[in-house]
């Protein structure tokens, strides 16, 4: 099976890794549940892109509106990867489409999850607990954020 661009597929998930002011990568550590994709594993906030909606409004969408309690805006979630990858859970390839947003150390402490675990420090992309399909993601993050 081959995989097919981006704008071929018809799933997209939007998600977005925090990053604090002393460099530490965050994710969310999803609940350890039998019948979900990667049960108690670290990947990006984040969800499915709704009908009609752009990558961007999704992935603030579920990181202000859903997931968190972040106050911040559209313009300080930026865009630094995209790419397709197979999700096993439905047996279908998936557009993935990945951003980070730059929060405060005080920010974090004060950072509430409704979804999942809570929030995870991600050391390294070879954490053992970081999903399988998000260590390239995370590893194109670390690159990003080393640019001048």
């Amino acid at each position: 099976m081959n995989q097919p661009p981006i704008s071929e597929v018809t799933h997209h998930y939007a998600g977005v890794f925090l990053v604090t002011a002393s460099g530490k990568i965050i994710g969310q550590q999803r609940d350890n549940k039998p019948g979900i994709d990667n049960p108690n594993r670290i990947g990006s906030f984040g969800g499915t892109i709704e009908d009609g909606e752009d990558p961007l409004a999704g992935a603030w969408r579920e990181l202000v509106e859903e997931e968190t309690n972040l106050e911040i805006s559209k313009e300080d979630v930026h865009l630094y990867s995209e790419d397709v990858a197979w999700r096993k859970l439905t047996n279908e390839w998936e557009g993935r489409h990945f951003y980070y947003a730059k929060i405060t150390d005080a920010a974090l402490d004060q950072l509430e999850v409704y979804e999942g675990q809570g929030w995870a420090v991600i050391e390294s992309p070879e954490d053992k607990l970081v999903i399988d399909l998000w260590r390239e993601p995370v590893k194109k993050l670390q690159m990003a954020l080393k640019k001048p």
